[in-house]
């Protein structure tokens, strides 16, 4: 990490600072804008040495994103430098604050007069309160005590295609393909009893049915008679080519709805009348209004790196900011870069397009209202690095290339970039298919030593099989998928061009030659990506879920509590020296490819049939509660299940081994391990204990006596799991307020 230790700078910019300074540090500038021209002048006059800006404490407030164009680059021998005071945290903000004379409305409800919102020159999404996003007026209710499960009522039914509502017709250019719902009946038992007078300014945020994810949709009109609430703009926020209807909503899926003034009604809770100019807010509990900051975001981004293949932006630095108050985007545009399950907005509170040998590092996210760092197609070395990522509004590090390539013919992706000594957590406030690392369509992508937890999906995604050689290590991730299912929090799909959607879904393929075989997936997933030395714990799904194709994968020495590891169909897979413990399933193979290549040696697997909650599991049939060891469903029906399975170790409280095996013809068997061996698999491998030194302290090294060390199994290291000895203090400390 940089470490600026000294207060010797180039340019200093100070909030009491004034643009006509000379940026001394004694006459420093206003603005990081006026640096950036003084910056652009010094590069012609010195050639040697880093150009260095100092930004002293305080809060940044943009009327506009900082745009850094090539003009604006340094070289490797005259890096360009922005960076914190030191011992100092300067805010970036792209929002405003708020000038409120409030006065009481009613019901413990103070207003504000904003004659800006009046006159058509303000509007907002959300609203800061001393620095704390406050809660949108809402049914039902929100209970900060139980982020993600509170606050939630079913829709009671889908409307039918065939239904006419009294209103016109949502607005069909908003969905893919036409697929979403026009609307949803509620129950009358559960929902409001108040009527509302502007439902057409609520927007509802509903789960997909299999809780893939989320959409948020512009209510049209409800119809109180028919209990029908009518959708308009909204829902792309998911999608997936591969699928026909991936935005399915039925009584399965929760909801609740925003910005209802006749809702306000509990601390925290506000509400913008953009006709009367008006904000009325119920105060949080110890917030004394006469004293408080008010603060709304207005920017989608604040800083951006702009520049293309041909002239990119080089060799900049940001370092030691809090970034902050940038405006939710859940209603920008969404698109699907690949043949992956998720919807993605191009845009970031820091944005890289066409960039190399950039860096952000040391940087506070706090409370973006969309992706905090996007990383889009053209890019070569991006580094984002020592920083902390809280509640984002949706993922916290994309990196996505273009959808429009072909195999070679250009290079519109990022390449050789690095994530790596973050803290992330709690992400996902508004978009809940998100990851704290999500990559797609890139190349050589660098994610290491990160803590991720708390995240409504995905720790880390890898959306597709274009193009490999990632390496994902020493990361420490827990408590993910906690608002969906069928997931897990390290997950992978191959979709590329040769995965076969008839062999896995049911539905045509291009491919219809490949189906059952294991296909040439080299020509999208060209380099192995390496997954090793991670800590995944969780208590449902699987910790490594390699699903749809995920292919060309060497996965070893990783620690999974609470979960183990799903293979669906692909290829190419090296899984071995990882140790499973108490998964809530069962190693599984599921819709194994003919000629797959996929070898599974020197594993040791631990199962309980008490230690998991399968009931608290949305979606998946659960083998810990059987004590099997494996699960294969519809393997090959020719050929080997697998090129090699064995030299592993297995345990369970059952006191036996029993593998599961459900076939193409729908026949389901159970395994004991003499009939497993029979069949050629594990000959080697035992039932045994593997004896592990002490796994209540959370030390699963195995002891010297152990039977998996006869069998070739290797002790790794396990103390090196999640973030560096130098992470930043200042954010540290930061996080430890947030706590």
């Amino acid at each position: 990490m940089l470490r600026i230790n000294s207060s010797k700078a180039d340019f200093y910019v100070s909030p009491d600072g004034d643009d006509s300074n000379p940026g001394t540090e004694k006459r420093p500038f206003a603005t990081l804008k006026r640096a950036q021209e003084a910056v652009r002048k010094l590069k012609k006059k010195k050639k040697k040495g880093a150009i260095i800006v100092l930004v002293r404490e305080g809060t940044y407030y943009l009327k506009e994103p900082l745009v850094f164009g090539p003009e604006d680059s340094g070289t490797k021998e005259q890096p360009i430098i922005y960076a914190a005071y030191p011992g100092e945290k300067p805010t970036i903000s792209g929002g405003k604050k708020l000038a409120c004379d409030w006065k009481p409305y009613r019901d413990g409800i103070m207003m504000c007069e904003l004659p800006e919102v009046k006159e058509g020159k303000l509007s907002f999404t959300q609203l800061f309160v001393n620095g704390k996003r406050q809660i949108r007026a809402r049914y039902p209710n929100y209970d900060p005590g139980e982020p993600g499960v509170s606050g939630y009522i079913y829709v009671k039914a889908k409307v039918p295609d065939n239904l006419t509502p009294d209103s016109p017709d949502p607005d069909e250019d908003m969905t893919f393909s036409g697929q979403g719902p026009k609307g949803v009946f509620y129950d009358p038992d559960t929902f409001t009893k108040k009527r509302w007078s502007k439902p057409e300014e609520a927007v509802m945020h509903v789960f997909q049915a299999a809780y893939w994810g989320n959409l948020q949709y512009q209510i049209k009109d409800i119809d109180w008679n028919r209990h029908i609430i009518w959708f308009g703009r909204g829902g792309t926020q998911m999608g997936a080519k591969w699928a026909h209807d991936p935005c399915v909503i039925n009584h399965r899926s929760r909801f609740f709805i925003e910005n209802v003034f006749e809702e306000l009604d509990s601390p925290g809770e506000w509400y913008l009348d953009r006709t009367e100019g008006r904000l009325y807010y119920m105060p949080a509990e110890g917030i004394d209004l006469a004293k408080a900051k008010v603060e709304v975001p207005l920017l989608k981004q604040v800083i951006e790196f702009r520049g293309s293949q041909d002239r990119p932006v080089q060799y900049i630095t940001f370092s030691g900011f809090r970034i902050t108050h940038t405006a939710s985007t859940f209603f920008e545009l969404y698109e699907v870069p690949s043949l992956g399950d998720w919807a993605i907005h191009r845009g970031g509170s820091v944005f890289f397009e066409g960039a190399r040998n950039c860096r952000v590092e040391g940087c506070f996210f706090d409370a973006v209202g969309g992706n905090a760092v996007f990383i889009n197609n053209y890019n070569r070395n991006i580094q984002v690095v020592d920083s902390l990522f809280v509640e984002t509004g949706d993922s916290a590090i994309c990196l996505v290339g273009s959808y429009h390539l072909t195999v070679g013919s250009q290079k519109m992706f990022p390449y050789e970039c690095v994530v790596s000594n973050n803290l992330i957590h709690d992400c996902g406030v508004f978009g809940k298919q998100i990851a704290g690392v999500f990559i797609s369509v890139a190349k050589r992508i660098t994610v290491s030593h990160n803590h991720i937890y708390n995240m409504p999906r995905a720790g880390i995604c890898i959306n597709d099989g274009t193009w490999g050689g990632h390496v994902i290590e020493y990361n420490k991730i827990h408590d993910t998928c906690r608002e969906t299912s069928d997931h897990g929090p390290f997950n992978a799909w191959g979709r590329d061009s040769y995965w076969c959607l008839l062999h896995s879904h049911g539905q045509p393929s291009k491919y219809p030659s490949v189906c059952h075989e294991a296909g040439d997936v080299f020509k999208d997933a060209m380099e192995t990506v390496i997954v090793r030395y991670n800590y995944f714990r969780e208590n449902s799904g699987w910790g490594l879920d390699l699903d749809d194709g995920a292919s060309n994968y060497h996965i070893y020495n990783n620690l999974c509590v609470g979960v183990s590891m799903k293979l669906r169909e692909g290829a190419y897979r090296l899984i071995e020296n990882n140790i499973w413990v108490n998964g809530a399933n069962s190693p599984c193979f599921h819709v194994g490819n003919v000629n797959n290549h996929d070898r599974y040696v020197r594993n040791i697997t631990v199962m309980s049939t008490t230690f998991s909650k399968p009931e608290n599991d949305l979606n998946f049939e659960m083998g810990a509660g059987y004590g099997e060891v494996y699960t294969l469903i519809y393997p090959p029906d020719k050929g080997p299940w697998l090129e090699e399975i064995d030299y592993n170790v297995f345990f369970s409280d059952v006191g036996e081994f029993y593998a599961r095996v459900l076939t193409r013809d729908g026949k389901k068997k159970k395994y004991t391990l003499k009939e497993w061996q029979d069949l050629g698999f594990d000959r080697h491998s035992v039932f045994a204990d593997p004896m592990f030194v002490d796994p209540k302290s959370g030390d699963y090294r195995v002891k010297p006596e152990s039977p998996a060390l006869k069998l070739g199994f290797k002790n790794f290291d396990m103390d090196r799991f999640g973030l560096l000895p130098d992470f930043p203090k200042k954010w540290l400390n930061e996080q430890q307020k947030i706590s």
